[in-house]
């Protein structure tokens, strides 16, 4: 109930200033160590240019507190830092650090790569971890965050030695898959094991359209005894309450894609 409320007030009170004190909303969006806030200065035929970041930096949605679309920022990071998910060793979410474990000179994790994210989709859940209402996001990153799950696009550096797995990549492949937060990035830091080549036929904007929403409606049907190794759903009807979300609609392709005939759709 503490969370609740939290959030609630958090959402009230970015409404409220963004409503009527709009030219206070730099104050309530907080500070983020990560950020790149030099100014970088060119000289183009006598013409002085002036940028936050060059186009090797990561660039990024962070969200300061709860609230609604004011709290969206597009950020630039310092160079070397890109987002990640909750479950890498020393690099706690949502950035990578700036120290002697960061990933300078390409310092990675062998079990990671950095992809160069190309697109990702936007989930309800996104809108539930802007309000502060995503429980796993409060638990594991907390604020600041980047929201996101899935990602796609092209591998720009492998972890490791190179020693060759199941699950091992090569700079320039393309690949799409899950990040634990953090996909509203053009930069992230993702385990190989969360990621495969996105099969021939599909762009980079549909393999992003489908991981999370399809992995949530499969992992339903194991809860459920529907779904087993065997990738046969068994003979039992099953409910949708709704097919008009992505879980919904994925539910249906799997119906179809097993050919089970007996399914109710509740709208």
């Amino acid at each position: 109930m503490s969370e609740i409320l939290t959030a609630l007030a958090g959402n009230v009170l970015s409404w409220f200033v963004s409503q009527f004190f709009p030219f206070l909303m730099p104050r309530l969006l907080p500070q983020i160590a990560q950020e790149d806030t030099t100014t970088i200065t060119a000289t183009n035929n006598g013409t002085t240019q002036e940028s936050t970041s060059n186009h090797q930096q990561t660039q990024c949605v962070a969200i300061g507190r709860p609230g609604g679309s004011e709290q969206l920022r597009v950020i630039t990071l310092k160079p070397g830092v890109v987002t990640c998910g909750y479950n890498i060793p020393n690099h706690p979410p949502p950035f990578t650090t700036t120290s002697s474990s960061s990933l300078d000179n390409n310092k990675i994790p062998s079990d990671c790569v950095i992809l160069k994210n190309e697109a990702f989709s936007v989930n309800y859940a996104d809108c539930c971890i802007r309000w502060g209402l995503y429980e796993s996001a409060n638990r594991f990153v907390g604020w600041p965050i980047c929201p996101g799950f899935d990602v796609a696009g092209i591998v720009e550096t492998v972890g490791g030695s190179g020693d060759k797995n199941d699950n091992d990549f090569k700079k320039g492949d393309r690949v799409f898959g899950c990040t634990l937060f953090g996909a509203y990035s053009s930069k992230v830091l993702v385990p190989k094991v969360q990621l495969k080549k996105i099969p021939a036929g599909l762009t980079t904007q549909q393999a992003a359209a489908l991981p999370a929403v399809s992995l949530t409606a499969l992992y339903a049907l194991f809860l459920a005894g529907q779904y087993g190794n065997q990738f046969r759903l068994s003979n039992r009807a099953i409910l949708i309450h709704s097919a008009a979300g992505g879980v919904g609609m994925s539910f249906l392709r799997v119906v179809v894609l097993f050919e089970t005939r007996r399914f109710v759709v509740m709208r």
